[in-house]
Formats: C-alpha cells, structure tokens, sequence
C-alpha cells in the first residue's frame, strides 16, 4: 500500500494519506513502520561498520607491543566520533549503536529479526541484553513440549508480545531469574558496588538534577511516601502538574527547610484543606519538632585585634539560624511487600516494583510484609515460555461464572473483596489491555462478562473466573466495543477487532 506514496512530492504524499479509508491507514502505517525499522536496523549496523573501520585503519601499521590500552581506547573513540560526525548523532548514540552490533554477532536470531523490521532498536537492545545475561543457560524443556528452546528463543517469544518495552524487560528478568537465579543475585551486587549511588548536580536556572541507582526497595518505599502525601494533600483540581507535587513532596518528606505541601486549587470546600485544617494539633509530635530545632545562637561581641582591621561590618544585619526540618514519615503509604512462592516455582515480586531474586527477597523479609502467591498462580506454573504453537487452553465460561456451579462468598456483591482483589493483582502484574504497561494495583478490576446488577446471580460473578484487571482509560476503551476480548482458561486475553477480525494476544503475568 505504501507504493502508492511517491517520497519524493511531500504535499502529494499528505494529500494521499488524508485520503485514505481507515483500512488503508492501518494497512499502510504498519507497512512504513516495518519499512522504516529495516532502514534503521541497516543504518545501525553501517554505522557500527564505519566506526570498526576507523578503528582498524588507525591501528593499522602498529606492532603489536605499541597496541595496549590507552591506544586501543583512543581508536575506539577515534570510530564513535566519525559515526558522530557523519550520521549526524550524538557520540553516546553513536556508542550505542556500535555496542549494539556486537552484542547481535552473538545472537543471529535476534539480529534477523532486527533486519525483518520485526522490532524497534529500544526493543531490541532490550532483547539483546537479556539474552546476553542469559547466555550461560542451558536449553531448557518447556512443561508439556518435546521440544528444546534456547534463551535466545524464548527472549524472542516474549519480545513477540503485544507488551511494552519496560513490560518486557520486566518479563525477561523473570524469566531469567526463574532459570539462573544466582547469576542475578551476583549481577544485582555487581550493581550495588560500582553503579549504586546518589549524585546532585548543578542544573540551569536555581535547580539540581540528582540521579540515583538505589536498591528496588529504597525506590518503592520513597515513590510510595511521595504518593501518599500527594493524595492527602491535594485535590483533582489542584492545577499543577504531577512532577512539580512529586519535587515538594520529597522536599518535604526529607525534611527539607520550607518545604511543605498544600493544595492549590484555591477552593474553601477543597476536601484536603478541610481536613489538614480540622486535624487535631498533636502536641507531642510539636515538642519533638521543637527538641530538633538548633539552639539560638548567643550574641557574642567581636573584639578586634590590635593592629587588624575590624572585619565586621555594621551594616550587616544580625544572621538569625534558620531552623531545620525533620524526615517525614507517612504512616498510611502502602508497606512493603513482598509475593514469594512456598514451593520455590514462581519468581518473587516485589510490589511496586516487579521481579527479584530469591536471595533479595530473602534479605526483605525484616522490612517487608512477605504473602504468598494464591494457589491459583501457583498450579498455573511458571509460563515461561508461552508458545504460540502448543495447544492452547480453551475460553473461559462464557456465562462469567467460571469453574463454579454455585456462587462462591461474594460473588453475587459488585465490588471483589480485598483478598480476591489480591489474587486477580498476583496473577496479573499489568493492565490487560493490549500494549497497556500499567500495574495492575493501579487498574480497575473488569468483569470479562458483565455483572447484572438487577439479577447478580445470571451475570457474571465477582470471581477470579472473571475478572480482569484494566486501567481505567482501557476499561473505558474495552466498553466501546471496538475490540472484544474472549478470556481463556489459562487466562491468556484475546481481543478481536469488530471491525477486521484481527487478533491480539495478551498473557498473565
């Protein structure tokens, strides 16, 4: 379809595609897109190739006692900087993109798939990487297959999915962990010891930029602090952004001077300063405030020595100690925790974060509120990997009542109790919904088949049979209709188009 485009008369081209029916748009827009990956997986590999040139032409000519490592880094640098300057690109682009080339040497599968226009360069080096942490895996059997896999093989079956790529990411280490637990434990303190740190710039206009690489739960239970305090401050018609909220917040929960957080929205009815107004003055929290105030400094009257200048200036008004804050804990934010599996199958999770090996789970459980996988996850077993060629399990119970005969404890009540709630979010970790990244501790839980709110016990139940978890822009996209799904036993999502019949396969976990 894209041979009806002439890339060469722009206007001509604009013109062509607003004329298009919606078929022809989505026929046409997949087709540049796979066209367009090829051409940058071949732009990608041409500059990988120039800058290998360049290497080798400037060490060209040496003996082999003047090559060492100053020199080989020099040429090194000598081919990233003609990348630079030829293909137009950063230096660390250009770095990028050569580091890239020779991890693919290693993976033909991978890289084949780069060349068909399979996959973007992100996803890409996403994959690559994974399957170079994985390298030293043997094949292992899949459950239920005579067949032998590769790691290589199965990073190529997880990047295949209708996933995001911080999704997939989070799925390859699952599954590397599942199949090489100790090479993450020792790749996780290789990390800590020479990437862990916390570092605050100077940034332009009176601000600091600060980076950190800090242990996952270090950065669930700070983001779970600023959140709370962001949802007890404020209101939906605060008119700030949410990264502006988040910079007060972790000023103030870090007790820096000044730094407090309260809602913008300038309504006297503002649920948040209502209740920040009526809260009770503890007096004990106050006087522990004030015990961590410095002492006011005592005026103590220069003497100037004989035959120095007085360095003391009249003028200068009289320096007051500015008190300091205090860290502050919000005693309401979500606990840490931790989902382990007794029988050792399933990799654990920590919420708000995702995957972790089992040492680190094991060094959580003094700080962490540790809970099992339900059974259900359990008997579901590990799925990795899930191929699209093994027999496939079939559509759930198309009345939404599931495996159940009789209605189990609340499943005739609308809203799922927080422990069924707790098991739809083990089983599934993101929104359902096809190419959809959130957590699903952030999503609204869907009846696959609606509930029947005037007969509860015809519609479908409030069970896991029939729940699934959907953000609340794809739970209102799901009741447009466009794309229907069919819940599967294994509780794989299909969602078919009403309009073209095409399918998108969604997975748990």
């Amino acid at each position: 379809m894209s041979s009806v485009l002439t890339f060469t008369d722009p206007d001509a081209d604009v013109a062509t595609i607003r004329s298009m029916s919606r078929e022809e748009l989505t026929e046409t827009g997949r087709e540049l897109l796979r066209e367009s990956r090829k051409h940058e997986a071949r732009t990608v590999l041409a500059g990988a190739a120039l800058a290998e040139r360049v290497y080798r032409e400037h060490l060209a000519g040496r003996s082999e006692t003047s090559v060492w490592g100053s020199v080989i880094e020099h040429a090194e640098k000598l081919g990233r900087a003609e990348v630079s300057l030829q293909f137009g690109v950063s230096r660390s682009k250009a770095g990028s993109w050569v580091a890239l080339a020779d991890l693919l040497e290693k993976f033909p599968l991978i890289r084949a798939a780069y060349l068909n226009g399979d996959y973007s360069t992100n996803r890409i080096s996403i994959m690559a990487r994974a399957a170079q942490r994985g390298g030293d895996i043997d094949p292992d059997y899949i459950e239920g297959d005579d067949s032998e896999m590769s790691f290589e093989e199965i990073v190529l079956d997880y990047g295949s999915r209708a996933t995001t790529d911080p999704v997939l990411s989070q799925q390859l280490d699952a599954a590397l962990i599942s199949m090489s637990p100790d090479s993450v434990t020792e790749e996780r303190d290789t990390i800590s010891e020479l990437v862990g740190d916390v570092t605050i710039t100077a940034e332009v206009a009176g601000h600091s930029n600060l980076d950190a690489v800090i242990p996952a739960h270090y950065g669930v239970f700070l983001k779970s602090q600023i959140d709370t305090l962001i949802d007890e401050r404020t209101c939906r018609k605060d008119p700030r952004r949410l990264g502006p909220l988040r910079v007060i917040a972790l000023g103030e929960i870090t007790g820096v001077p000044g730094a407090h957080l309260t809602c913008d929205c300038g309504l006297d009815t503002c649920p948040a300063r209502v209740a920040l107004l009526t809260e009770p003055a503890d007096a004990e929290d106050a006087q522990a405030c004030e015990a961590l105030l410095p002492a006011p400094a005592e005026a103590v009257e220069p003497v100037a020595e004989p035959g120095v200048p007085d360095p003391t200036n009249p003028a200068t008004p009289t320096e007051v100690p500015v008190p300091f804050g205090r860290a502050l804990v919000m005693p309401d934010a979500p606990v840490l925790t931790v989902l382990i599996d007794p029988d050792g199958v399933l990799v654990p999770r920590l919420q708000g974060y995702g995957p972790i090996d089992p040492t680190y789970a094991t060094t959580l459980a003094d700080v962490a509120k540790t809970i099992h996988y339900p059974e259900s996850a359990r008997a579901a077993g590990p799925l990795i990997p899930q191929i699209s060629d093994r027999p496939q399990a079939p559509p759930a119970d198309p009345t939404g009542h599931g495996s159940h005969t009789v209605p189990p404890p609340g499943a005739l009540t609308y809203a799922p109790s927080a422990t069924l709630r707790a098991e739809v979010l083990a089983n599934d970790a993101w929104c359902r919904y096809p190419l959809c990244g959130m957590p699903s501790y952030l999503c609204d839980l869907d009846h696959w088949r609606p509930f029947n709110h005037t007969d509860p016990e015809a519609g479908g139940w409030t069970a896991l049979d029939d729940l699934i978890p959907l953000c609340r822009a794809d739970h209102q996209r799901k009741h447009l209709g466009e794309w229907v799904p069919t819940l599967h036993t294994d509780r794989r999502v299909e969602w078919r188009s009403r309009r073209s019949g095409q399918v998108i396969v969604t997975y748990p976990r």
